[in-house]
């Protein structure tokens, strides 16, 4: 029988948006692009062994503002979960493929509705962004 996985749901966990400036000056002249990190985890729910979680932080710092957020998507699986599936493509590549555009869309919205500039978060390769992970973590295991 195939694993059949969805999305089931996602939370922000913690969102802290400050000005990017001091609150008795103007806004600085928009002087460059918004820096952007991020970084995820997966992690299981104990309890749960048909589920796991993709935990995302993303860190904004710009002329504006600078923005952290902490974001948890959840997945549900037809079936218990093993060890070799929690370290497998689905989970390091594919299930933080699927929450990314819900983060680009939260934070555009976010951002919107909040007064500042839009900030769109650029487009990721996951993959590429797991064999850099594979690689750092093979190198710092010599």
């Amino acid at each position: 029988m195939d694993i059949q996985i969805q999305l089931e749901c996602w939370k922000v966990a913690s969102l802290e948006m400050k000005l990017g400036h001091s609150e008795n000056e103007p806004p600085k002249e928009k002087s460059g692009e918004n820096s952007f990190h991020l970084s995820f985890e997966a992690r299981g729910i104990e309890g749960l062994p048909d589920e796991f979680v993709i935990a995302f932080d993303i860190t904004i710092e710009g002329v504006e503002l600078t923005l952290d957020l902490h974001m948890d998507f959840f997945f549900k699986a037809n079936q218990d979960l093993d060890e070799e599936f929690k370290k497998s493509d689905f989970v390091k590549v594919s299930a933080p493929a699927i929450a990314f555009p819900y983060i680009r869309s939260y934070i555009s919205n976010l951002t919107l509705q909040s007064g500042y500039p839009t900030v769109i978060l650029p487009s990721i390769n996951f993959v590429r962004l797991a064999k850099e992970k594979e690689r750092k973590e093979n190198l710092s295991q010599e």
